[in-house]
């Protein structure tokens, strides 16, 4: 949703997304406390002091200042302790029979988008942030809408944004220019199809004695990206990603069989390689280390690894049709268990700490990390904000599935096997749609 979500967890687990969403581990906790209202209206003092257990992804602590945020909290207030969890993997069944027997080793869990808390709130194991919690800076117009919007599940705010992204084609401005890629003026042209980007890659591939030492296109295709690539390129070529009942995601018109023949042949002919199978973040680190022209991911990327190759010197263009057809957003959410008995206090670090402007500030100009707030977006350097912007206004989310993590797990390993050629796409098409009729589609609430 980073960068993905973990490393190294075997195909065999449950959606890494939904993993990574709320992992907290252990299996201490106590009951409920009551979700409502703010920290004035009348919690008990000892929730208030204390412990304040805090589990987030290990990447999300090296691009945030998490331990600023420690210490102005801690000294705002007094008798309270901010406790991190950082997480690489984690098996979601941990956490849900943590929660389905009132326990907790958490308060407050980052990580995932709704499609992964809508699982947490069909079994009723997280709280729902009523209106009250909007307030002042953080009122629900203060929002980046779609970001607001991917932490609410059927009228209900479950997940409260931390972080944003939306996919992209992150671009090296001087390879590309090297390949004959840009115009007069340096700007890459963005590919209408994907044999237009198809031929990008192709030119800009580097063949030196039989080696390939510099790709023209690197696709996210890990365990933290597959279901949002494959969901993001067929919104781009269809204009949705749905069969006709406009909630089941289409493994089986033609469009998406084009795609697929496209990712296959780009595999194929020495385009674009399969390294992200074994290793997440194997197109981020070549892409880094300047032998990959065009990298397929969060748009975020465009912003961190100019570190690497030069500032100014990356650029974003659309995944052929999402210019038109809107791209794929999703956000990296915090939730809290019902089962803490710290929920006030909870709510107090994610409104004082979690969207105050300076924690947010610096992610945003070395990284690239969206926040959720509109007021931080003001005076951003990159020629390439508004355009990012612009397609996070417009931008879809994938669809909120009870049995999302089985549908996404399952969506690797076949589409890793179709990409690899060791299975046909129409074979393909049909294992996913025989698995995606074995599903839950609803989202477990109200049914």
């Amino acid at each position: 949703m980073k960068k993905g979500f973990k490393k190294g967890l075997a195909l065999t687990l449950a959606s890494v997304m939904l993993l990574s969403t709320t992992a907290c581990g252990g299996s201490s906790g106590s009951s409920s406390a009551a979700q409502g209202g703010s920290a004035s209206s009348g919690a008990a003092s000892e929730e208030l002091t204390g412990e304040l257990r805090v589990t987030t992804q290990a990447w999300m602590m090296g691009k945030y200042d998490f331990e600023g945020i420690k210490a102005d909290f801690e000294k705002k207030h007094p008798g309270v302790t901010v406790v991190y969890n950082k997480v690489d993997n984690a098996d979601v069944t941990t956490n849900m029979l943590q929660w389905s027997q009132g326990k907790t080793n958490c308060d407050i869990a980052i990580g995932g988008s709704r499609e992964h808390a809508v699982q947490y709130a069909a079994k009723d194991y997280i709280i729902d942030f009523g209106d009250d919690f909007f307030t002042g800076d953080i009122a629900k117009d203060k929002f980046f809408p779609a970001f607001l919007e991917l932490g609410n599940v059927e009228g209900k705010q479950y997940m409260i944004p931390i972080t944003g992204e939306v996919m992209f084609i992150v671009a090296n401005k001087e390879l590309m220019k090297k390949a004959g890629l840009t115009d007069a003026n340096g700007k890459v042209e963005a590919p209408k199809t994907w044999d237009e980007l198809y031929e990008y890659a192709k030119k800009a591939t580097v063949v030196e004695n039989g080696k390939t030492v510099q790709t023209g296109l690197s696709i996210d295709w890990g365990t933290n990206f597959m279901t949002y690539s494959y969901l993001s390129a067929l919104q781009g070529i269809k204009g949705n990603f749905y069969e006709s009942d406009g909630k089941t995601i289409d493994f089986t018109s033609p469009e998406s069989k084009g795609l697929l023949t496209s990712w296959t042949k780009l595999v194929k002919d020495g385009y674009t390689p399969t390294d992200t199978f074994a290793d997440m973040d194997a197109g981020r680190t070549n892409f880094k280390a300047g032998k990959v022209a065009m990298l397929m991911t969060a748009a975020s990327r465009w912003i961190e690894c100019q570190e690497n190759v030069g500032k100014d010197n990356t650029t974003v263009i659309p995944v052929p049709g999402t210019d038109t057809h809107g791209s794929l957003v999703y956000i990296h959410g915090a939730v809290i268990p019902k089962a803490s008995p710290k929920i006030e206090l909870a709510k107090l670090f994610i409104k004082e700490e979690l969207l105050k402007t300076e924690f947010h500030v610096q992610a945003l100009n070395k990284y690239g990390k969206m926040s959720p707030l509109l007021a931080h977006y003001q005076g951003l350097e990159n020629a390439d904000w508004p355009t990012v912007v612009e397609a996070t206004k417009s931008a879809v989310t994938t669809p909120l599935y009870k049995d999302f993590s089985k549908l996404d797990t399952g969506i690797q390993v076949e589409l890793q096997k179709c990409i690899k050629g060791d299975q046909s796409v129409e074979d393909t098409q049909s294992n996913l749609k025989k698995l995606i009729g074995t599903l839950d589609l609803t989202t477990g609430l109200n049914h």
